[in-house]
């Protein structure tokens, strides 16, 4: 790296730098309206991001959303890896662990427990888990359900309805569900609204299924070329209920004449073993998750066993 390139962490006002290079990097927009969603609205608190300079060219970034995990019953700020990127005539330098040396050593700081990501790309898991010294925890696979023509399935209960956001029945339900599992997104009101219904970009359906007013569980669809996906859904501990909810979810599939119905589910999870029954089945495409604990006094290891885990689709910052 030449002297002059410097290491400091992001400031009011070089978001204007930073989509320049999202766009010198990867040959799109990414439009300010998602930026500001992601790194400045998030109800988890800001992003982390450092940047490397040479003068007044941003040279390189790399920045975390924050995320709260529920991890054995306490409330842990964490950061999701989301982008990283080099200009590309400052490749082949070695920036990137620099800068993620440098935001991880933030993060500790700031007393968050662990960093982690779903990196969609070869290069990118390479380099955490070669550079960094990340931990595989698991390879994520797409459980999958064709819908064929010949595919019967019972009709869903009339108490499954469609809304257009959350409300408080939602913290209800996080109040009745989150310690039921040993690692889990915050998934209260203000997280669910921010990532399903202020997203700048994306169009979600929501589906919950009601019980004399409360919320028992809920899912959230999105289309993707020919399938839905069935990007969260969360329920009480009871495979009845999430296995209506996916009958809603295939019916509404089938009414826009998709060819599939998919989600990541948790094979430990009761609700796995029922779909498995109607025919899901775990296939392509398989994404890498992986992650770093930065305070092992917070977190421990239980973070790197994948059985410990609920994970969605919309726990990773693509879909």
């Amino acid at each position: 790296m030449s002297p002059e390139l410097i290491t400091c962490p992001y400031q009011p006002g070089d978001e204007s730098q930073i989509l320049k290079l999202f766009r010198q990097s990867f040959g799109h927009d990414l439009g300010e309206q998602v930026w500001a969603w992601r790194f400045r609205d998030n109800p988890a608190g800001p992003g982390v991001i450092d940047l490397s300079w040479d003068g007044d060219i941003l040279a390189a970034h790399y920045a975390l959303s924050s995320v709260v995990l529920r991890i054995d019953g306490h409330d842990r700020l964490t950061g999701l890896s989301v982008t990283a990127m080099t200009h590309p005539n400052y490749r082949g330098r070695g920036l990137f662990p620099i800068l993620a040396r440098s935001t991880h050593a933030r993060m500790t700081g700031l007393g968050m427990a662990m960093v982690f990501s779903f990196p969609n790309r070869w290069v990118a898991h390479r380099g955490f888990i070669r550079d960094l010294g990340w931990i595989d925890i698991h390879e994520v696979p797409t459980f999958r359900l064709p819908l064929t023509s010949h595919l019967s399935l019972p009709a869903p209960r009339d108490n499954i309805v469609e809304l257009q956001g959350f409300d408080d029945r939602f913290d209800r339900l996080w109040d009745r569900v989150k310690d039921d599992y040993q690692i889990i997104v915050r998934r209260d009101r203000r997280h669910l609204q921010w990532r399903y219904v202020w997203n700048p970009v994306e169009q979600y359906r929501i589906l919950a299924y009601l019980d004399a007013g409360d919320v028992l569980g809920y899912a959230v669809l999105k289309r993707y070329q020919e399938e839905f996906h069935v990007v969260d859904i969360l329920a009480l501990r009871d495979a009845d209920v999430g296995e209506q909810l996916l009958y809603r979810a295939a019916q509404v599939a089938l009414e826009h004449s998709a060819l599939a119905l998919s989600l990541w589910l948790n094979v430990t999870h009761p609700l796995h073993w029922a779909l498995e029954r109607l025919g899901f089945r775990n296939e392509w495409p398989v994404t890498y998750f992986c992650g770093l604990v930065l305070r092992p006094d917070l977190v421990g290891t239980i973070a790197y066993d994948h059985r410990r885990w609920y994970l969605t689709m919309g726990d990773s910052d693509v879909y």
